[in-house]
């Protein structure tokens, strides 16, 4: 993608013109401005230093519009039909006693679309993922449900989905994303997505939700020859409580039972996740907790929790992050480091498990597009204790990036 730029005084004029992409990482992007070609002009005033004018919001408003492939609010059937996918990539770098590694790695490839269906009460999501650094490019699905809504305060999904745990380090999408990743003892646990059926409901201030899951899931639906795990969980709104915007409050278990043909939820009979999410003006603050209960050997019973607070420097522009992790276990190596980027330090000595965790994140984001298109820096300092057989680890990992979704 070609850039153009010419100056005015406290202004500068961006137009963009799209060629063909020379590697798959470069598809999306590239995607973008063909689709924008016909009907968009990317010519704009961006002010890098304060809020998005409404004129530049509305030319990305009008060039992502593009990928909405038919819409109509009148047709009884279908309603709107538009493709959807994303592209992360990063540098990384890390720093450690364990030694030395950085490269460049392409973090997340999804491609796929979205239906409105039956004046929007049915929505079909198919996307399917690539594997890191495109090798092989196909590397099975990620989302593929059927959502039923018949109003707003209810909600049955069947399919390959997210398993209902984690309210804001897992639930919420990784476009979403304020950090490079997950925490890390939620990476711990062995979630991702999986089959399931799902139901979710909303009474008052109150919010449920119940769900069944299949554990042998794999690349696609799996062969349902493993075991099975359910859960439930409980929400408030507090927000009128607090008299903030946001104030919510979230509880979710999921127990598991275990068969050799799992292939997730392998590691624990009994997960936990407890959130606190609050936003006011240009504050935020998340504060989630994490339990795993039933493990047996190195996994242990383990419990973590992380504390991050944001805060808009400039709105809807730059964003600083930060972020605090903790966690603990029981036996010496019970804890085990983020599998990225810290397993890729070449010395790494007793597989990197310990016994406690702890962790300090620091980075900003940029918005150009909202979340949609954004670039983001941060490091993370991490120490792990106590491994059984010298398995300790001190570190930090810089890392930068790009985050792009439609």
């Amino acid at each position: 993608m070609k850039t153009n730029t010419t100056r005015t005084p406290g202004v500068r004029m961006i137009s963009v013109a799209a060629r063909a992409p020379q590697s798959p990482k470069t598809l999306l992007l590239a995607a973008a401005g063909f689709l924008a070609l016909p009907s968009t002009s990317l010519a704009f005033d961006f002010s890098p230093f304060s809020e998005p004018s409404a004129e530049e919001t509305a030319t990305f408003d009008k060039l992502w519009s593009n990928f909405v492939l038919y819409k109509n609010d009148k047709n009884p059937l279908l309603e709107e039909f538009k493709l959807i996918g994303k592209y992360q990539g990063q540098y990384y770098w890390v720093d450690s006693d364990q030694g030395d590694a950085d490269a460049w790695e392409d973090r997340r490839f999804r491609f796929g679309f979205d239906a409105k269906m039956f004046e929007k009460t049915l929505e079909v999501r198919a996307t399917f993922q690539s594997t890191d650094n495109f090798d092989p490019f196909y590397n099975g699905l990620e989302d593929a449900y059927v959502r039923w809504k018949p109003n707003k305060n209810f909600t049955l999904t069947a399919g390959h989905m997210k398993p209902l745990i984690g309210y804001f380090d897992w639930l919420q999408s990784s476009d979403l994303q304020q950090t490079f990743d997950s925490s890390q003892v939620f990476n711990q646990l062995r979630v991702n997505r999986m089959l399931g059926l799902t139901a979710e409901g909303r009474v008052g201030d109150f919010t449920w939700q119940v769900g069944g899951y299949s554990n042998d899931s794999d690349k696609e639906f799996g062969k349902f020859g493993g075991a099975y795990s359910y859960g439930a969980g409980v929400g408030y709104d507090a927000k009128a409580c607090f008299g903030w915007e946001k104030a919510d409050f979230r509880l979710d278990w999921i127990h598991s039972d275990h068969d050799k043909d799992d292939h997730l939820f392998t590691r624990y009979d009994d997960l936990v996740s407890a959130t606190f999410w609050a936003e006011q003006g240009p504050w935020a603050l998340v504060v989630e907790g994490f339990n795993g209960s039933g493990g047996e050997g190195k996994d242990g019973d383990v419990f973590g929790f992380f504390i991050q607070p944001m805060y808009d420097i400039i709105p809807k522009r730059l964003q600083l992050v930060a972020r605090y992790s903790y966690t603990d276990g029981d036996g010496p190596d019970s804890v085990i480091r983020q599998t990225r980027y810290e397993s890729e330090a070449p010395n790494l000595t007793g597989g990197g498990r310990g016994d406690r965790y702890q962790a300090f994140y620091l980075g900003a984001q940029y918005f150009i597009y909202g979340d949609k298109l954004k670039l983001m820096a941060g490091a993370e300092y991490a120490k792990l204790d106590g491994g059984g057989n010298g398995g300790d680890y001190e570190g930090t990992t810089f890392l930068t990036g790009v985050r792009f979704y439609f």
